[in-house]
């Protein structure tokens, strides 16, 4: 009751600021900013800067993967550029190859063909040959016969031949001409 007299003294009506609990305050509030930031600071500032190291070092990284990402990607370009010149010149050269193989087909059947013609040609001619052999040989038989019906003797059958194989070579220009 010692603080009764001064409490009595006076009724506060409004607000009262007493220096004593100001001054309690303030050492409070020291002494928590003193034990803060000796045991809480210290452990926050580290766990915000290894965070912070993290993101610098996950930015690098993707920086880094970035640019590694446009290299290969500059690198693929290049790669499929060169791919495609590579297909185009193979395929000029396929084309050009089946031209020229083409071209040789195509020669080498003409010299086929005009081997076969000269073949049948050469066929046909000696057919005709042998034919018209065959004919004058046939035809002095007939000549023959009918020569020594109508004489009534018998002719030698190989001085006629002679002289029918003479007369047909002599008339053969002619022959040809009017065929």
């Amino acid at each position: 009751m010692a603080f009764a007299p001064l409490l009595a003294e006076e009724v506060p009506t409004g607000l009262v600021v007493h220096p004593f609990w100001v001054l309690v305050s303030i050492v409070n509030f020291l002494v928590l900013l003193y034990l803060l930031r000796r045991f809480m600071w210290g452990p926050i500032m580290s766990t915000l800067d290894r965070r912070a190291a993290k993101i610098r070092e996950g930015l690098e990284l993707t920086e880094s993967a970035r640019r590694e990402r446009e290299q290969l990607k500059q690198e693929v370009e290049k790669t499929l550029g060169e791919a495609r010149r590579e297909a185009a010149a193979i395929a000029e050269r396929t084309t050009k190859a089946a031209e020229a193989a083409a071209a040789d087909i195509r020669a080498q059947a003409k010299v086929e063909a005009d081997r076969i013609r000269e073949r049948g040609r050469a066929d046909a001619k000696q057919l005709h040959d042998q034919a018209l052999a065959q004919l004058r040989s046939e035809l002095a038989g007939m000549v023959v016969l009918a020569a020594s019906r109508v004489l009534g003797r018998e002719v030698d059958p190989e001085k006629h031949r002679a002289l029918i194989e003479q007369s047909l070579d002599e008339a053969a220009p002619q022959l040809t001409e009017q065929s």
